[in-house]
């Protein structure tokens, strides 16, 4: 009888509350397991878009950076710069060395900010306006995924470049707060000094705003002085 006794199992109860602590310790297991990896995604996507966007935008405020004027006939930023695209003379140089055309451009269908390059054929300095190639010779894709940013006051997408001029303000006070509305004509393209870059950059692949990170700096133009009489950068 003690033989029969020492040999006796789990019963049934015993086997089904077993299983069942050991389901919910599993369930609680896996959803720990599920969160941290969905965290951890999320966290991963964040920084791929902040990355991207500052890559992005230290392009883009270099290139802006290195505006001048062509001459004293052609102003640094082209007649027609829009909301979505701008032409302008850069030069990195501090050598003398020609300066080269360059061109923005957000395309709001295929979300990529690209940045294009012109050089001139001319060796005069500085190059004749019309002796730049109408062909490209580089084509650099700056960012991908890219939209415009949405401003929940106005209702409406902030746009990607905007332009603005010195004027007077009521305390005396010079400011380029001026908006230039686009496209510029001859005039306003002549009074740029400063310009504002904005848009939304998206995670690699993402399909929604969910981890997207706004991004936006403003550019003043060095060529334009606010000490002078007429503050502006009058280059024409």
């Amino acid at each position: 009888m003690r033989r029969l006794r020492q040999d006796e199992g789990f019963t049934i109860m015993e086997v089904l509350i077993a299983a069942t602590v050991g389901f919910v310790v599993l369930a609680a297991t896996l959803g720990l397991l599920e969160s941290t990896v969905r965290l951890n995604t999320g966290v991963m996507a964040k920084t791929d878009a902040m990355q991207r966007g500052r890559m992005a935008m230290d392009t883009l405020t270099q290139q802006l950076r290195s505006q001048v004027c062509l001459d004293w006939n052609h102003s640094a930023i082209l007649t027609g710069a829009t909301a979505n695209s701008a032409t302008f003379y850069a030069d990195y140089s501090a050598d003398g060395k020609k300066p080269v055309k360059r061109k923005i451009t957000f395309d709001p269908v295929k979300h990529e900010i690209r940045s294009l390059l012109y050089q001139s054929s001319s060796t005069a300095t500085p190059p004749p306006w019309d002796s730049y190639s109408s062909t490209a010779s580089a084509n650099m894709l700056v960012l991908e995924n890219a939209w415009n940013q949405y401003d929940d006051v106005k209702k409406a997408d902030v746009p990607f470049l905007r332009y603005f001029a010195y004027q007077t303000g009521g305390d005396g006070v010079l400011r380029a707060d001026q908006e230039l509305l686009p496209p510029l004509d001859d005039a306003k393209a002549a009074r740029v000094a400063r310009v504002d870059v904005a848009f939304l950059s998206r995670p690699t692949g993402a399909r929604d705003n969910q981890k997207a990170v706004n991004m936006a700096d403003q550019v003043m133009a060095r060529h334009a002085d606010p000490n002078k009489s007429i503050p502006d950068p009058n280059c024409i």
